[in-house]
């Protein structure tokens, strides 16, 4: 079994690499344990972390700079412009692969959603990406407490300096909702298209992850077609989100928009 020292040499090793230098320390962390219970060279497991990091950040989804950004939506809100501030957000969206899909149906996607939900006053956006500058789209009340998990510093940072600027309480947060769920209680939870990657890289740990979340409405989303090819997703994603919710008493109500299907389920809580 490998000593504390090997594995303060991956972590530190991890963190030192440009890509992977802004990740929450207590994701590296866990896949450093289980990458040196599988490789007894130090250099084997910082390659292996790494592998894994790809897969679960998905760095090909795209970011924005995110200092540069900050500056541009500081400068917005203080001149009172909101159609430059919505402008900037609608950029930023559209730089990241997962949230550009959806940008044409933005608005009509969180209505018709909160139509079935009610319109949350307090909501998770779990493994957000760049999701919450959705914000001024969702048609939420001034006072919502928006809760945003991610693993990512400089975004975690960035999403609480929007959050600010929106008279807003700064509640997004550097966790890893695989090693640790969120605790707080919500009106709702958004993880939107997050399950397929999620279920990859912590096998049969959905269930699990679903049943634990202290709120009212599960929003769950998954791609409806195929990135590559063009292949419709929809049957095998309908079956999936029923296994995982299979014995459970939440009514389920299914919402279709391009590219994108939507279960919504019910807990009763």
């Amino acid at each position: 079994m490998a000593g504390q020292d090997e594995l303060d040499a991956v972590i530190t090793a991890v963190k030192q690499s440009r890509k992977y230098s802004d990740t929450s320390e207590e994701t590296i962390r866990q896949l450093a344990i289980e990458a040196l219970q599988q490789h007894k060279r130090p250099k084997a497991a910082v390659k292996a972390v790494r592998t894994r990091l790809h897969s679960i950040m998905a760095p090909y989804l795209g970011d924005p700079d995110y200092d540069d950004l900050a500056t541009q939506l500081h400068a917005a809100y203080s001149a009172g412009d909101q159609c430059a501030t919505k402008n900037l957000c609608w950029q930023a969206l559209d730089g990241h692969l997962s949230t550009r899909e959806r940008l044409p149906i933005m608005q009509e996607f969180y209505a018709q959603i909160f139509a079935v939900t009610g319109v949350p006053r307090r909501l998770m956006d779990i493994a957000c990406g760049l999701n919450p500058l959705a914000l001024p789209w969702m048609g939420l009340p001034d006072d919502v407490q928006f809760l945003a998990y991610d693993i990512h510093e400089p975004r975690i940072d960035f999403i609480n300096h929007f959050f600010r600027l929106q008279a807003l309480d700064p509640l997004a947060r550097i966790q890893d909702v695989a090693l640790r769920v969120p605790q707080e209680t919500a009106d709702l939870a958004l993880f939107l298209k997050e399950m397929p990657r999620f279920e990859r890289n912590y096998p049969g740990t959905g269930r699990d992850f679903l049943q634990a979340l202290r709120v009212r409405h599960l929003v769950v989303s998954f791609p409806s077609i195929s990135t590559h090819g063009g292949r419709n997703l929809v049957t095998r994603y309908r079956e999936f989100f029923a296994q995982l919710t299979a014995g459970e008493q939440w009514p389920v109500t299914e919402l279709m928009f391009p590219g994108e299907i939507v279960f919504i389920a019910d807990k009763g809580l």
